[in-house]
């Protein structure tokens, strides 16, 4: 039980650790190629993978009735979310764009309590709160350095909202999927559907690509932060819900100040080091003692072993048969 929990955070500070460093990624790959170019290729390399590593797995077959929400969730998370991610780093300064999207554990706490898909403690909203004031304070300090790097700032900010927004709403409406289904599967299944809509970009982009930094920026935002990173996240969300993930997410503009800092020379301040401090303790405070779903979850979760993930949910009945006395066990017509 403590190896499945140490590699389960493992998994997701490394995926939060590549995705922070694809926000550099993408700004250097949109400085030769527009925003829904550049997105488009990303899913164009990245869904034979995930669909072959599906397939390999045997696990490609979904009910029908899947099919309409894996469609909405896609065009919601890969070809929306997407374009709105890529167009606030190329409009906007990277840690503007980093902060505003730091907004989704928010969204997201807020949306999974009210519908009762989390449950969350009033330290769990303190953590939330504290980090996101940390990230604002990361971005705030840096902001001045940060101006020129940024040709539509408020176009950008913007984008920056709406993709905080809709990555929200693509975790909470994933959330149900991943949990009868297979985190490959649906993450394949979504990428395809999104990707009908990108596969235009793509076709018109082809005169503009050539090899260099911007082809390799298009592969790593293609492989370790969709194929991986994606397929990682959407396991998680399916195990501990939207709320306990999302707030990961907080750490995002740090790690981005950081990667700056050491790689494009931008300064580091006491601000920054203060915003990353309250950021990390936000991620802590809203990581611990956040209930799970449901008893139904929460047995599952103490009684399967993780080969039984994501799928073959129990019921809350069979759950309370696990754990509790065997009058639990009666029927209750």
């Amino acid at each position: 039980m403590a190896r499945r929990g140490f590699w389960q955070e493992a998994g997701l500070w490394l995926t939060i650790l590549i995705w922070s460093l694809n926000f550099l990624a993408v700004k250097i790959g949109v400085g030769d190629l527009p925003p829904t170019v550049f997105t488009a290729f990303r899913f164009v390399i990245a869904f034979p993978a995930l669909w072959l590593l599906a397939a390999r797995q045997g696990g490609m077959k979904v009910a029908r009735s899947d099919l309409w929400p894996l469609a909405v969730s896609g065009l919601i998370g890969i070809s929306l979310y997407q374009y709105l991610f890529t167009s606030a780093i190329a409009w906007t300064d990277v840690a503007s764009a980093a902060v505003l999207m730091t907004l989704s554990p928010a969204i997201g706490a807020v949306w999974g309590h009210l519908s009762g898909a989390d449950r969350l403690r009033p330290g769990n909203w303190l953590g939330v709160a504290l980090g996101i004031a940390g990230a604002t304070i990361v971005v705030l300090a840096g902001r001045g350095h940060a101006a020129a790097a940024a040709p539509h700032p408020l176009l950008g900010d913007l984008a920056a909202l709406g993709a905080a927004l809709l990555w929200a709403v693509y975790g909470v409406l994933s959330a149900p999927l991943v949990r009868r289904l297979p985190p490959l599967t649906v993450t394949s299944w979504q990428s395809l559907f999104g990707l009908a809509l990108l596969l235009p970009a793509a076709i018109t982009g082809l005169g503009q690509t050539r090899i260099g930094w911007p082809t390799l920026a298009v592969l790593y935002s293609a492989l370790p932060v969709t194929v991986f990173g994606l397929t990682f996240w959407q396991g998680a969300t399916g195990r501990l819900g939207p709320s306990r993930v999302l707030v990961y997410l907080n750490a995002e503009p740090v790690i981005a100040a950081l990667a700056a800092a050491w790689l494009l020379g931008a300064p580091l301040t006491v601000w920054v080091g203060l915003g990353g401090a309250l950021s990390l303790t936000g991620v802590y405070l809203a990581r611990v003692g956040s209930l799970p779903h449901s008893a139904a979850e929460g047995a599952q979760d103490e009684q399967l072993p993780p080969s039984k993930w994501p799928s073959g949910r129990l019921t809350e009945q069979e759950a309370m048969c696990k754990m509790g006395p065997k009058d639990d066990c009666l029927s209750r017509d």
